[in-house]
């Protein structure tokens, strides 16, 4: 028999709920980041069938500082004791 191919594991194929959970997000979450175009690369092995690379998802990640400005939330922050 011949010996299995060796694999980088950077170059390994994530399914979403892998993703999800190695960012600490919803299934839900990461499929509007794909639709929206924001979240990692994204390749389709068949309709319906997403995977991410392992090494896109830590560029992604590499480029979302924390330095970044955080946008402000909506409805505004309300006071302690502040009634609605």
């Amino acid at each position: 028999m011949g010996e299995a191919p060796v694999v980088d594991l950077a170059d390994r194929l994530l399914r979403t709920q892998e993703v999800a959970a190695w960012l600490a997000v919803s299934k839900s979450t990461l499929v509007r980041w794909r639709q929206s175009l924001e979240g990692p690369d994204v390749y389709w092995l068949a309709e319906g069938v997403p995977r991410y690379r392992a090494s896109d998802v830590e560029r992604w990640l590499a480029g979302r500082s924390a330095a970044r400005p955080r946008p402000p939330r909506r409805g505004g922050r309300r006071r302690a004791g502040s009634a609605r």
